[in-house]
């Protein structure tokens, strides 16, 4: 197990028995539904802050569709003592990939994009839109498919370095000629797994090219179906923080790195912002559960939740853990680190911290914090309320 834990862990870099403390939730219309506080749950949340010198953070819990948990906890700004709420804001980081993956999925359930079609080159879906022709002969047997699965041989910690912070002054466009030009690929599409955040910069240049939209305009227009506005796109600096964000506290060295990243334009890889609950909606939109209504249908949930055959632990734009009978993703950039589950049992979580260690010796802290969810989804003993805060 422990070495199925590890590999899954490679891929990206709780609750007595009696509810006590009543109190009315942000964002309910009217105060009308009230949520019991559940000590055994938010001990262990403070505890592992506690640990791990994380400022704040928030959590939202569903239940066969129904959102039964919310709440923030901690700190959003350490200067003003601003609290965490549920309707704080925080960077996904990369469970960006799932809104992205998701868009494409809706693209090709609409008949409007073939997974296994080709990217670049003739009869594809961005020709030679980016980039010095010639192309390499990998570049030309790229699929859509290869894309999300990170099965393109190319631009990942194996295949020649993920570039997708070089050049942070290139516009979208530049960035995709530069890669397109020098960068190497040295394996053949579809023969190594190789995450890599470049894999979804080129997503969102497919959903713009089919769409005629911008990137995010088009996956807002799936999260208004489903009621998820509170999302926006990552602002680089401290200034472009958005009203209900929170600050982002890098520890040690990761402090230089938290308002530099070249957002926005990773947005499609890691640079989505909302909050706990809006999470949850979308995961709850995909989830092949009928308790709430799903924006894919079944045909399209099964490619969705498709590994490829070199690696059997991702999917598109989710991973795979079918020991614990789950899909999940998870996130982390300096000042961030985030997760969410879904289970089979009908039990999905969502996690967001506004901080991460330093470094993860043996990955304690991304192990403490996979299992702090994994305990909220399976545990037994939580008694969760028959609400629903959606």
């Amino acid at each position: 197990m422990k070495k199925t834990l590890k590999l899954l862990l490679s891929i990206y870099c709780l609750m007595s028995l009696f509810c006590i403390g009543c109190k009315k939730q942000d964002g309910n219309p009217g105060g009308s539904i009230v949520q019991s506080d559940i000590p055994a749950i938010d001990s262990k949340i403070t505890s592992f802050m506690n640990t791990y010198n994380i400022p704040g953070a928030s959590l939202a819990v569903s239940k066969n569709g129904k959102l039964v948990y919310m709440k923030g906890f901690g700190v959003a700004d350490q200067t003003t003592n601003e609290k965490v709420t549920s309707a704080s804001w925080f960077r996904l980081a990369s469970v960006s990939k799932t809104y992205t993956a998701v868009a494409v999925m809706k693209l090709f359930q609409d008949g409007k994009i073939d997974l296994d079609g080709k990217v670049f080159g003739n009869s594809s879906i961005l020709g030679s839109d980016f980039g010095t022709l010639p192309y390499q002969v990998n570049l030309t047997k790229i699929t859509v498919r290869q894309l999300l699965q990170h099965t393109t041989g190319a631009w990942g910690a194996s295949t020649g370095l993920d570039v997708i912070d070089y050049n942070p002054a290139y516009s979208n466009k530049q960035l995709m000629d530069w890669i397109i030009d020098t960068r190497p690929m040295p394996y053949t599409p579809g023969t190594i797994f190789d995450y890599s955040n470049v894999n979804y910069f080129i997503l969102a240049r497919i959903i713009e090219k089919v769409t005629g939209q911008t990137y995010f305009d088009y996956v807002k227009s799936i999260l208004n179906k489903i009621g998820a506005t509170d999302t926006d796109i990552a602002g680089q600096t401290l200034s472009e923080r958005k009203p209900m964000e929170v600050k982002y506290y890098g520890q040690g060295a990761d402090a230089q790195y938290v308002y530099n990243i070249a957002f926005p334009r990773r947005v499609a890889d890691g640079g989505i912002i909302t909050t706990a609950k809006d999470l949850l909606k979308l995961v709850t939109a995909v989830d092949g559960f009928d308790t709430r209504p799903d924006v894919l249908n079944n045909t399209t949930i099964s490619q969705f939740t498709q590994p490829s055959s070199v690696f059997a632990n991702y999917a598109c734009g989710i991973g795979i853990w079918s020991a614990e009978n789950l899909w999940f993703n998870n996130g982390s950039l300096p000042g961030s680190r985030t997760w969410f589950m879904r289970h089979d049992n009908g039990m999905c979580v969502a996690l967001l911290l506004n901080s991460r260690p330093e470094s993860d010796p043996n990955n304690v802290f991304t192990y403490a914090m996979q299992n702090l969810a994994l305990d909220i989804i399976k545990n037994t003993n939580y008694k969760w309320q028959d609400i629903d805060q959606f």
